[in-house]
């Protein structure tokens, strides 16, 4: 019994710990992205940053997503290619979105998001 109570208290855990995390870094300035952008990227005003991994399962809807928004000011970033740029912002799990206006981190969100959802982050101001 109490290994159950310690195996359903560890998973959840496992779920708030990247999201605290994530919750402190807002507000926070962003590191460089200048290598990872497009010409278009760089003019834009807000940005949309998905962190993914060829690993992780929830990634694979999230791309079709993400293709079916078609935006081009969401940048792709793959974790195991840009490690330091992922601890940089704090993401500690994927999929990641992080929302960046100004430079600055203004969310950030661990878990996949419907192509909907996405649409929302990239209009609206936090």
């Amino acid at each position: 019994m109490w290994v159950a109570v310690i195996a359903v208290v560890g998973l959840l855990l496992l779920q708030l710990v990247p999201r605290l995390a994530a919750r402190r870094a807002i507000g926070t300035r962003v590191p460089e992205l200048e290598p990872f952008l497009s010409a278009e990227q760089k003019r834009a005003s807000r940005l949309l940053v998905y962190f993914w991994s060829p690993t992780c399962a929830m990634c694979r809807p999230m791309s079709k997503a993400i293709d079916a928004v078609g935006s081009g000011d969401i940048v792709r970033i793959n974790v195991l290619e840009a490690l330091p740029l992922a601890q940089a912002f704090h993401v500690m799990g994927t999929p990641s979105l992080a929302v960046v206006e100004g430079g600055v981190l203004k969310d950030l969100q661990v878990g996949a998001r419907s192509a909907e959802q996405l649409r929302g982050l990239l209009q609206s101001s936090t």
